[in-house]
């Protein structure tokens, strides 16, 4: 079965592709299950029609024969930290990261500084404590971003949980590096215009390539969803019209 989908420019990452979250998300959205692994292959193109195209095992985008991205379902095991309060996670957000360092995409979805969480999810990720490397940040989402059953949408929490796990990867800040692959794993609702926290953390690198984890939790410390993000260095970051000055 196939179907037809758009990603609007609101919904972008870089300047002319889809926030890699995003676009997980909407293939994870065709599939079964409270996990999924999404690998992108190519950056996913806005403001042109694309299609889901769902297989026995897999559900993949195209755009025309072009393979974008492909997910399966999945199963994700992550010692995920304990939560921090709201406190320090607005703490934590109020001195991001990118304050610190050139943001390569200021227009993205889920974590530019030119977003606000009204109109995106805008999660800025700060250092939870002096001297660690556990990242928080807050969160309230937008109720523009419900689904038919008043939870966040799906699409959105895999948008939420995309760029948090960069700043838990130890990412070179001399360089510029884009998601390849997102696992998600849903736990509980996520309430709109709740505050919510996040945290963030390092799992591995091997070369070019960093995995990073991240958790969402409600206001009493429940673990909504977590997951784990792989982002690889790009060896000439003007391909995706990355802001490096």
């Amino acid at each position: 079965m196939a179907e037809s989908v758009v990603i609007e420019r609101r919904f972008r990452g870089p300047p002319d592709s889809g926030q890699g979250g995003y676009s997980c998300g909407l293939v994870a959205d065709r599939i079964e299950g409270d996990c999924a692994t999404v690998t992108l292959r190519q950056p996913p193109p806005l403001e042109r029609p694309l299609t889901i195209e769902q297989l026995e095992a897999s559900v993949r985008l195209l755009d025309g024969d072009t393979l974008i991205a492909e997910g399966v379902a999945d199963e994700l095991a992550l010692d995920v930290p304990d939560p921090v309060s709201l406190e320090a996670a607005r703490r934590a957000s109020e001195q991001p990261f990118w304050d610190q360092h050139i943001h390569p995409f200021p227009g993205c979805f889920g974590c530019g500084p030119e977003r606000r969480q009204d109109e995106a999810v805008a999660i800025w990720m700060g250092a939870a404590r002096a001297g660690e490397r556990l990242m928080a940040g807050l969160w309230t989402p937008s109720s523009d971003f419900a689904g038919n059953d008043g939870a966040v949408a799906k699409v959105i929490v895999w948008a939420a949980l995309d760029c948090p796990t960069a700043t838990g990867a130890n990412l070179p800040t001399d360089g510029v590096s884009v998601l390849g692959r997102l696992t998600c794993q849903l736990v509980a609702p996520i309430e709109p215009g709740v505050a919510h926290t996040l945290v963030a953390w390092p799992i591995s690198d091997d070369g070019r390539k960093h995995l990073g984890g991240a958790a969402i939790h409600d206001r009493d410390g429940r673990l909504c969803a977590y997951s784990a993000g792989l982002w690889i260095e790009l060896r000439d970051p003007a391909t995706m019209g990355a802001k490096t000055r």
